[in-house]
């Protein structure tokens, strides 16, 4: 079967669009929260190189949105779902630094620890856990505890 050659080189399927297209884009009324959302259900969809140009957008158009934090992370989440971890470390990491007391803040924490264990980068992934666990006391062992926990059983740290 050769139909398949040269195929990625032209862009998505007819099927893949209409999927796409498929999602729908809130109008709110809150423009910001409607690229948002947009982005967060493509991404949940599993689209993911769709998600991270529409939430990349959202970023660039509304650094100052409220939900800003969530972007970045999610925006982190569409490059580590789709297997490019050092991408994804590159997000999780901006957005925790940006502002470490922000809601999304200590879940970018954890999952730069998970992009450093992705890329077998067990000495970055064992900081990342350290600080995590330290900064976020509370999170580790409450909303975030099972994660924090599956993470830390794939590293040995000293």
């Amino acid at each position: 079967d050769t139909s398949a050659v040269g195929s990625e080189n032209a862009g998505p399927s007819p099927e893949r669009i209409a999927a796409v297209q498929a999602i729908s884009k809130p109008d709110t009324g809150d423009a910001g929260a409607d690229e948002y959302t947009y982005g967060f259900r493509l991404w949940d969809a599993g689209f993911y190189p769709e998600a991270r140009q529409q939430l990349t957008g959202f970023i660039e158009a509304y650094p100052d949105h409220r939900l800003i934090t969530y972007g970045r992370n999610l925006l982190g989440r569409a490059f580590l779902d789709d297997g490019m971890a050092e991408e994804a470390a590159r997000w999780f990491l901006r957005n925790y630094q940006a502002d470490r007391t922000a809601r999304r803040a200590s879940d970018s924490l954890l999952y730069l620890a998970e992009s450093m264990i992705a890329m077998n980068d067990d000495r970055r992934a064992c900081i990342a856990l350290a600080e995590f666990g330290e900064t976020y006391p509370a999170i580790a062992t409450g909303r975030l505890a099972d994660q924090y926990e599956s993470n830390r059983r794939k590293v040995t740290c000293e």
